[in-house]
């Protein structure tokens, strides 16, 4: 019981900040002939809490979303604009005791590792993606990328989550972002 105790205080101490100073996302991008690159960064005022919670045994997990997006004609505006594409990148962070280092686990690519804090803070909150265009999506310059975070900052196993303490208020979502792509 002490246990789910420690690990309900530790869920707090990470969301307890306001949303409007503890997270910030910003997005960049780069067109390239044929290609549109989104950079994204997910920016915590508690990445120190989060380093310490790994070093503790947990697991955070992040999901970025980007979609990019073409705007209609203002004729057709009524019907919204037409997604193109979309990514999601889904990325867990733990402690490795035996190793002694940070493990990124990322769906489809092998897991990478690193003893720096601040590497693993920069590697784990940032993503790039890339979207394929047409030289007349280009052409028509109307396109746009829009990207969102959602953080998991101590993410619960089983059988912990039969106790159900984080729920919606350990994880945090950001609003979107929107950017020119051109």
């Amino acid at each position: 019981m002490a246990a789910v105790a420690a690990l309900a205080a530790i869920a707090l101490m990470l969301v307890a900040a306001p949303a409007s100073r503890a997270q910030v996302i910003e997005l960049s991008t780069v067109p390239g002939g044929t290609t549109v690159t989104a950079a994204i960064a997910f920016r915590w005022s508690h990445a120190d809490e989060l380093i310490d919670s790994l070093r503790r045994g947990l697991e955070s997990r992040i999901t970025f979303t980007a979609r990019l997006y073409e705007r209609r004609n203002p004729a057709f505006a009524f019907a919204g604009d037409r997604l193109v594409s979309e990514r999601t990148v889904v990325r867990s962070a733990f402690w490795d005791f035996l190793g002694r280092e940070f493990v990124l686990e990322e769906e489809g690519r092998p897991l990478t590792t690193c003893t720096d804090s601040v590497e693993l803070v920069r590697s784990f909150f940032t993503v790039d993606q890339s979207f394929r265009v047409t030289p007349a999506e280009v052409a028509r310059g109307r396109m746009y990328v829009a990207a969102r975070a959602r953080f998991e900052p101590v993410r619960l196993m089983p059988p912990l989550t039969l106790v159900g303490l984080a729920g919606a208020a350990a994880s945090v979502t950001t609003p979107w972002v929107h950017r020119d792509a051109q």
